[in-house]
């Protein structure tokens, strides 16, 4: 041990006599507590617990004392420790965050099950490099953030606020000295417009940082601010200048996780319940700041639109059926019976959250419910769904399931039963379509034909932008401006800008979306109204959306006329309307989506007759749907000659068809499979899709197969299909999953056994027919694998084994 260090053991008169015997690194070594510190720190916390104690105990006598009954003692006391549990997992929590940062590797090896994204995820890259620079300058972020609070955004909000809880001013601004820290950055190439980079940063902010605000006299403050979220930075349009971008957009691809503590007059609010709920508006404010389909614009060089970087057009629909669910989990307790449950789903699609209607007292709801979502970026986006439990508290969790938007775009459509994480059983059965935007008018058509017989499903996507006004008067003989706001209503929706205070040429530049059921006969209603004189009406104009379809490309931007106005004025509009089809169109391919770097068109094998399934599933749920909408791209033809045929390298999908061929005669049948490792749910997932030409084993010269999953050597990871009754050539089309890592994955053999279902006293033959592939062959399991297999003689393979 150094000098320095001996030093710092001394006691405090051992450092000052060390000091005056000239020890050159005793001078500013830190002096450790003595023990009489140490014991008086100790016993005031000892006297705090015991005045807590003696406290409870005065209030319990005051119950009894005054007659009351014991169960208000017995509430009490359930509070207490809800209470007490809360705040130590929060704590836990917190501290823990905070750890990561300061010693990422010590606070890894204590707790192994958080990692960041880049140890999960080999195409997510450490930016450590990022990180210290970061810290470098954090002083001087916490300076400039201390400066801007102080300047613009303390004057902003006392402009804003009511007069009764002025004046508004900070306290006390410190960010602290723990700076955010960038778990992992991912870069997509692929799947992107040649005019821009689309990065996702991984963000953990576990800060130390303490900020009080005054309002009217008033202090409240929060501290120990926790943050994660994953945040998406579109760097567009690329240019041929420095900087080379022309603008960033921000924003969070989901809901970021948020905590903090609250302090002084707030601290009343770090109850429970309402804990809980005031936790639940600031994640819904940031959401509406910050979170997808709202974004943050940074531009970086003139004449880049704000409104083009901020509101880009959608990059497509997803029409999202959610159907029944099986075998959920009984969360109720019933006293003469085992108890159901009633259950419904959240779906979480950036900052939208839709809900369905609650089945009561079941565990195989039926919903059949069918939801619209607006899709701003397919890739590293995904749909989250929850299925809970309502109960008069909070709601208990049956599960939860996820949809990657990537692959759901890529096949086209899916019908799939979803496996449920985080319980012991549970499935849900969903179908989505995707939708792409066209900006052609003849595929009004197709798009109503694409929607069938529900009149209730939408046709078009109506992006409006409410960019400015011009000459607003709030009436003939008022002298002061107005404050002047836009209601814009289509159908049964209604959406409204922001207020801007005392302008007569107000400037929003602000988009809103709708959809359309037929823009042959639906019209937007435009109003404008005056905040200051009781939302008294300065104009209003109607927007046939008929005018839009004989529009070049759909498109209208000019001033509207304000009708009802006291004076001449205008609203000028920016109205684009997106048909929904599909197909994708083929404006979409010339604007320049980026290829994956390989030729897309597969290679003719034989006749035009006897392609392959051209629109396969590509993740862990996702199994392709015939329909009238996408017959065309999803047709799977199953002709003698082509099945069992070796495929290209790639198909017009892009799914990679590789992986091993079991060399074998057909006697026995063939089994169609996808195999696919999800890196995002660590899961390896497969699919099984068919079976064609399977060997007879009932009097009737037909079978009830189904097919039983191992992912040997371990046994215990048994799995098997629905029974498929008296055919030869069933249609599965069910998913499995098994959480692995990757390394693990590579190391099984999956075993495919199809089997007779039989009764106890058949004769008939049991063992069809069975595959065995070693996932190790398979050179990337990232990319998903579909094939077809040829079964073995089972006897043979277990006589072997």
């Amino acid at each position: 041990m150094s000098s320095g260090d001996d030093q710092q053991l001394q006691s405090p008169d051992e450092a000052s006599s060390s000091k005056g015997k000239g020890d050159p690194k005793a001078s500013g070594a830190p002096a450790k507590p003595s023990r009489t510190q140490t014991q008086g720190v100790q016993l005031l916390n000892l006297g705090l617990k015991s005045a807590k104690v003696a406290a409870m105990l005065l209030v319990v006598w005051l119950i009894g004392y005054v007659g009351l009954s014991v169960t208000w003692v017995l509430i009490a006391l359930v509070c207490y420790v809800v209470g007490n549990e809360y705040s130590r997992n929060r704590e836990t929590k917190r501290a823990y965050a905070k750890q990561a940062v300061i010693d990422e590797q010590k606070a890894i090896l204590a707790r192994v099950d958080e990692l960041p994204s880049w140890v999960y995820f080999p195409d997510v890259e450490r930016a450590e490099w990022l990180n210290k620079m970061i810290q470098q300058m954090w002083p001087y972020i916490g300076d400039f953030v201390k400066n801007l609070l102080k300047t613009s955004v303390e004057a902003a909000v006392n402009a804003n606020l009511p007069d009764k809880l002025k004046p508004f001013h900070f306290e006390k601004i410190n960010l602290g000295n723990i700076p955010p820290r960038i778990g992992g950055v991912k870069v997509y190439i692929e799947k992107v417009k040649r005019d821009e980079i689309l990065l996702d940063v991984e963000i953990t902010y576990a800060s130390d940082a303490d900020m009080t605000v005054s309002v009217r006299g008033l202090n409240a403050g929060v501290k120990d601010i926790l943050l994660h979220g994953t945040v998406r930075v579109v760097m567009r349009p690329l240019i041929s200048q420095i900087p080379l971008v022309g603008g960033l957009t921000v924003f969070f691809l989901s809901q970021p996780k948020i905590d903090f503590d609250l302090t002084a007059a707030a601290n009343f609010l770090d109850l429970p319940l309402l804990s809980t709920s005031l936790r639940t508006i600031i994640s819904d404010q940031i959401a509406n700041f910050l979170v997808l389909p709202n974004k943050l614009p940074i531009p970086l060089v003139e004449n880049i639109s704000l409104v083009e970087l901020q509101f880009p057009l959608p990059a497509g629909i997803i029409r999202l059926t959610i159907v029944e669910a099986t075998e959920l989990i009984k969360a109720d307790f019933g006293v003469l019976s085992k108890g159901k449950s009633d259950p419904y789903c959240k779906i979480y699609a950036g900052g939208q959250c839709l809900t369905t209607p609650v089945i009561q007292n079941t565990i195989t709801p039926v919903w059949n419910e069918t939801f619209e979502i607006i899709i701003d970026h397919k890739q590293g986006q995904n749909i989250g769904i929850d299925v809970l439990d309502q109960d008069p508290g909070d709601d208990d969790e049956l599960g939860s399931t996820e949809i990657d938007l990537d692959q759901v775009a890529s096949a086209g459509s899916i019908d799939s039963w979803l496996q449920l994480d985080n319980v012991k059983s549970g499935r849900l059965h969903v179908k989505a379509l995707w939708l792409y935007l066209s900006k052609n008018k003849e595929d009004i058509y197709k798009a109503k034909t694409c929607r069938g017989t529900d009149s209730h499903l939408s046709t078009a996507v109506l992006v409006v932008t409410v960019d400015s006004a011009k000459d607003l008067m709030a009436g003939k003989r008022s002298v002061s401006e107005p404050s002047p706001y836009v209601r814009l209503e289509l159908g049964n929706r209604e959406q409204k800008t922001l207020v801007k205070q005392k302008t007569t040429n107000p400037k929003w530049e602000q988009s809103f979306r709708f959809f359309v059921v037929d823009p042959e006969l639906q019209d937007l209603l435009v109003e404008v109204f005056d905040t200051n004189k009781n939302n008294k009406k300065l104009g209003t104009c109607k927007v046939l959306l008929r005018q839009l379809l004989n529009a070049e490309d759909l498109t209208l931007n000019r001033p509207f006329s304000l009708k009802e106005a006291d004076n001449e004025c205008s609203i000028t509009l920016r109205l684009a309307l997106r048909l929904l089809t599909p197909e994708e169109p083929k404006e979409v391919i010339d604007e320049g989506e980026q290829p994956e770097g390989e030729d897309r068109q597969p290679e003719e094998h034989g006749t035009s007759a006897s392609k392959p399934s051209e629109k396969m599933s590509t993740d862990e749920t996702f199994v392709v749907e015939s329909s009238k909408c996408v017959a065309a791209a999803l047709e799977t033809r199953s002709d003698d000659d082509t099945i069992g045929r070796a495929f290209d390298h790639n198909d017009s999908s892009g799914l990679r068809y590789r992986g091993p061929v079991v060399p074998s005669d057909g006697r026995f049948g063939r089994i169609q499979v996808s195999i696919r490792y999800s890196d995002q749910r660590s899961k390896i997932v497969v699919v099984i899709h068919k079976c064609l030409k399977l060997i007879p084993c009932d009097d009737d010269n037909l079978s009830d197969p189904y097919v039983r999953l191992i992912l040997l050597p371990d046994k215990s990871t048994k799995r098997k299909t629905q029974i498929q009754k008296n055919t030869l050539d069933p249609v599965f089309d069910e998913t499995f999953d098994w959480p692995l890592s990757k390394a693990d994955a590579a190391l099984r053999i999956l075993e495919l056994m199809v089997k007779n279902s039989v009764g106890y006293f058949s004769k008939s033959r049991v063992n069809m027919g069975v595959v065995r592939l070693n996932l190790s062959e398979i050179d990337d399991l990232s990319n998903t694998v579909t094939e077809w297999y040829d079964l073995q003689n089972p006897d043979e393979v277990l006589k072997d084994s």
